[in-house]
């Protein structure tokens, strides 16, 4: 499962709706502290955020951070608008390494980021995904 965590509307359906057509199982959020609230629902689940880094009032690295902190394994992609170095100019305690994708992105290359962590569960050919928010 996938936690998708975005505070612009269109971008976080863009991922969604990406990610579900392609069989990855998916759940949103529209800011760090609904994020929270949906992981503590989903514990033990959430295989990947994928969390845009500027948001308010809890950023995507603070989020990240204190996500790693429940599960050391919980993979982690940051997108954003600002260029990778500059929007990860923070290091994370606890955080191994994290993905980046630049914003604006495609479908593709949204996909060739997520497949590097976790492949889509399927069932019987059919879309598993779901969204929640």
């Amino acid at each position: 499962m996938i936690l998708i965590v975005d505070d612009e509307p269109f971008d976080l359906e863009l991922m969604r709706a990406t990610l579900a057509n392609a069989g990855y199982t998916a759940i949103t959020a529209t800011n760090g502290r609904e994020a929270l609230a949906v992981y503590e629902q989903h514990r033990g689940q959430i295989q990947l955020l994928l969390s845009d880094v500027a948001m308010e009032p809890i950023g995507g690295c603070e989020l990240a951070r204190r996500l790693t902190k429940f599960d050391k394994d919980l993979e982690v992609i940051f997108v954003s608008a600002y260029a990778g170095a500059q929007a990860l100019n923070y290091r994370i305690p606890g955080l191994s390494s994290a993905a980046f994708v630049q914003k604006p992105f495609t479908p593709e290359e949204l996909l060739a980021k997520v497949r590097e962590f976790i492949q889509p569960y399927r069932v019987s050919g059919a879309s598993s995904g779901q969204s929640e928010s």
